[in-house]
């Protein structure tokens, strides 16, 4: 069996700092062509569109797409029209109604589409879930906090409409909740923070239900140099603490051992595993718990945001 070929479109920080070692690391992809208007990926063949890749690349047979969300809809859509597998970086789209359509494209054009939310994919995740299993879970509290600055410098799109702001680092944490918990979760209320030269919130304060549990989560995205990225899960039996965004856990305070597997890594077995299979997993709900926090949140200005 030859290994995936796969054409990368996107070689931001993101694509650079995960997407390509995990791919390059991975005996089941070959990695063959980019498409990027800045600097090059090295050792690969480079284009400066999708059209010149796939135009100029016929044997690519996937593409991983690593574009800020706004304008990705139409680039994914000519993916698909030329019958190649997609892996979409988080959020999959700048709109629901977009990613909906994405959906069933994917289904309509027979291949294989993940909706890359890879936060599901870190270590302590699996953990969580077996931990989970046969307890009743009552609240669930989250703080994802970490400065902007530091990991999106100069990408001035997370601002503007469809960047999502504090969302697109908090979109992480609730890919992990609902991937943890037993039923949808619902959006009660939302407190959003807009900068007043900005689009999007830099924080974030929201209320959700999942049947019985309550679910509590602060976004922060201008938070000190004492980062967090924590969920806590309160259970009649004991609490389960993730930290490191996933990548730690610890029961009642004592900590657990994990896989040493990152989450893009483990990501992209799971992508070559279901194009092995012919599936795909596209699945909504941390975009809409996003677009919903829109809809129901109460805005308030605060000061401007400035690098």
């Amino acid at each position: 069996m030859h290994p995936i070929r796969l054409g990368l479109v996107g070689y931001g920080k993101i694509a650079q700092d995960q997407h390509v070692p995990a791919i390059r690391g991975n005996t089941r992809f070959e990695l063959v062509a980019v498409a990027t208007l800045g600097q090059p990926c090295p050792g690969v063949d480079n284009f400066s569109s999708l059209t010149e890749l796939l135009a100029h690349s016929p044997e690519v047979d996937a593409i991983a797409f690593c574009t800020p969300p706004q304008g990705r809809f139409a680039l994914v859509q000519q993916a698909l029209k030329a019958g190649k597998h997609v892996l979409v970086e988080k959020p999959p789209c700048s709109t629901l109604g977009e990613a909906i359509a994405l959906a069933d494209e994917v289904a309509r054009a027979g291949v294989t589409g993940l909706f890359a939310w890879h936060s599901r994919f870190a270590p302590g995740v699996s953990g969580a879930k077996a931990w989970l299993k046969g307890k009743t879970l009552n609240q669930v509290h989250v703080q994802w906090k970490e400065q902007v600055r530091k990991w999106h410098p100069g990408q001035g799109w997370i601002w503007q409409p469809g960047g999502l702001g504090v969302f697109d680092p908090g979109i992480n944490a609730l890919s992990i909740v609902t991937d943890l918990l037993p039923g949808p979760l619902f959006v009660e209320s939302a407190a959003l923070s807009v900068p007043t030269n900005c689009q999007s919130p830099i924080s974030a304060s929201l209320q959700m239900r999942s049947e019985q549990v309550q679910v509590r989560a602060e976004f922060d995205f201008d938070h000190g140099d004492d980062e967090l990225w924590r969920i806590e899960l309160h259970s009649e039996q004991g609490l389960l603490q993730l930290d490191a965004g996933g990548a730690s856990i610890s029961i009642d305070g004592v900590t657990q051992s994990v896989s040493e597997e990152g989450e893009y890594p483990a990501m992209y077995r799971y992508f070559a595993q279901l194009v092995a299979d012919r599936q795909s997993d596209l699945d909504l709900q941390p975009l809409r718990i996003v677009a919903d926090s829109f809809f129901v949140g109460n805005t308030r200005a605060v000061a401007e945001f400035h690098e």
